[in-house]
């Protein structure tokens, strides 16, 4: 393995890594500027030719594929994060609901559920010489019930 192949292969680990480190909201920007750092740099080190006329080149193409590399990893950190958000919250929400049916006094009953109630709406329409407006209908697809005591 060349000096430049590890010092690419290191440099894309440590791309990733920090694009990590950003909040969930700016994980594709903190990826994709430190592509195009990374890029950069990886560009400025790669054979420049006899003269240095490729270095330019080199940097150009070095930020564009490392930028796309960052934004990459970036979009694919973040995703993780608000998928382990998501599953944390359900599973504290799951752990609350179940802790206080177990707390429940005795005698007491157990707690309501709401009904789901359902959104639809119907266009409106021409029947023979009648015209009804567009509008709401609201059906509810699951009635109250008592929560389960498990």
């Amino acid at each position: 393995m060349t000096t430049s192949t590890q010092i690419f292969t290191l440099l894309i680990l440590s791309t990733v890594t920090l694009a990590g480190c950003a909040t969930t909201g700016k994980s594709i920007a903190a990826g994709g500027a430190i592509g195009v750092g990374t890029g950069a740099l990886v560009g400025a080190i790669a054979d420049p030719g006899s003269h240095g006329q490729f270095r330019t080149r080199n940097i150009i193409i070095g930020s564009a594929l490392g930028g796309v590399a960052g934004i990459a990893a970036g979009a694919l950190i973040g995703d993780g994060i608000e998928d382990k958000k998501k599953e944390a919250y359900e599973s504290g929400r799951d752990s609350a609901q179940k802790q206080a049916a177990s707390q429940r006094p005795a005698g007491s009953p157990p707690e309501l559920k709401s009904a789901k109630v359902e959104a639809r709406w119907i266009e409106g329409k021409v029947t023979g010489n009648r015209y009804v407006d567009g509008h709401w209908e609201y059906l509810i697809t699951e009635a109250a019930r008592w929560e389960d005591a498990q």
